[in-house]
């Protein structure tokens, strides 16, 4: 009987761990990276203040 259990624990947690591998991996490949911008080399997502590139003025 505690064999049994000991194996089921053995299972779930390398199932567990599965999981948690290709959830991190997906996530990962998820997650976009922004480029910056060509002209100012901000992203443009986060303009500067004294940046003046037409990237930052089309999201203010």
């Amino acid at each position: 009987m505690l064999k049994k259990f000991g194996y089921s624990l053995v299972v779930v947690g390398a199932l567990m761990f599965g999981v948690g591998i290709v959830n991190t991996v997906l996530v990962g490949s998820a997650m976009a990276e922004e480029k910056k911008c060509d002209k100012c080399g901000h992203l443009p997502s986060k303009a500067e203040k004294d940046c003046k590139c037409e990237c930052h003025k089309a999201k203010h």
